[in-house]
């Protein structure tokens, strides 16, 4: 009798030990989680990927007649920083680049006019106005039918 005693009080232990158990792993929580990639979306106005101009040009001339404008715009969720550089990649010819009214003295392959900037979010657009041109003083026949490769790049980066 008092074997079963001890069997049927060990029972009752196991028994509230195992139904504690299986409520602590049966028990369940509902969660989630989200999250969003904000947009990233630069463009511009007045230029394109690549833009090859088929432009003669002799000393004392202006290419387009006059200066060219092109702009960026930031459409993006986040702010932007971004680098314009314009480089005469061959300088064959003796051409000078003036940025927003101001000459610029660095123009060649190696060295290019950078201008870096940062733009807000939702919208934001800045302008930029710059003039090739070839001075009249630089009228050396060794010019006569020298070609020239003018690249304007654009790069943007995430600020945030």
């Amino acid at each position: 009798m008092l074997a079963a005693g001890i069997l049927l009080c060990l029972v009752l232990v196991s028994t509230a030990l195992v139904s504690g158990m299986l409520a602590r792993f049966a028990s369940g929580d509902g969660a989630s989680d989200s999250a969003r990639v904000a947009s990233f979306n630069v463009t511009g106005d007045g230029f394109t990927k690549t833009v090859n101009f088929d432009v003669t040009m002799g000393p004392g001339s202006v290419l387009g007649e006059g200066a060219k404008e092109f702009s960026v715009k930031n459409q993006s969720e986040v702010a932007v920083s971004y680098t314009v550089t314009i480089r005469n990649k061959t300088n064959n010819l003796p051409l000078t680049l003036t940025v927003g009214g101001a000459e610029q003295a660095a123009f060649t392959s190696d060295e290019g006019y950078t201008y870096t900037a940062e733009l807000a979010p939702n919208g934001a657009t800045a302008n930029h106005i710059f003039q090739i041109a070839w001075p009249a003083e630089q009228s050396d026949p060794v010019f006569s039918g020298m070609l020239d490769n003018i690249a304007i790049t654009v790069t943007a980066t995430q600020i945030d």
